[in-house]
């Protein structure tokens, strides 16, 4: 299953969800987009995920230079998260 998703960092801490797909929306739809923030300062942590309805709309952004208020973008695929695999067994 193909997630269609963008895990993006260097982002600026200015930068809010809004702003994030805003400037992703040139590559294809969104579905979904969000900045990952601290829990306790509520501050953005510099990274994010956008999620795209098609898999050329992923390629397109991972190929593209990306760059927001001056600072270039790290854009790599999102890999899915297998929490099976990834948690200890309890017994």
């Amino acid at each position: 299953m193909s997630l269609n998703k963008i895990f993006v960092t260097r982002l600026p801490w200015s930068v809010c969800k809004e702003a994030l797909k805003n400037h992703f929306s040139q590559f294809g739809n969104i579905k979904d987009c969000y900045v990952v923030l601290d829990r306790v300062t509520k501050r953005s942590k510099g990274f994010g995920f956008v999620q795209f309805e098609s898999k050329e709309s992923v390629q397109n952004a991972i190929n593209s230079d990306n760059e927001i208020n001056g600072r270039k973008l790290v854009v790599n695929e999102a890999l899915a998260k297998d929490f099976k695999e990834n948690t200890p067994k309890q017994e």
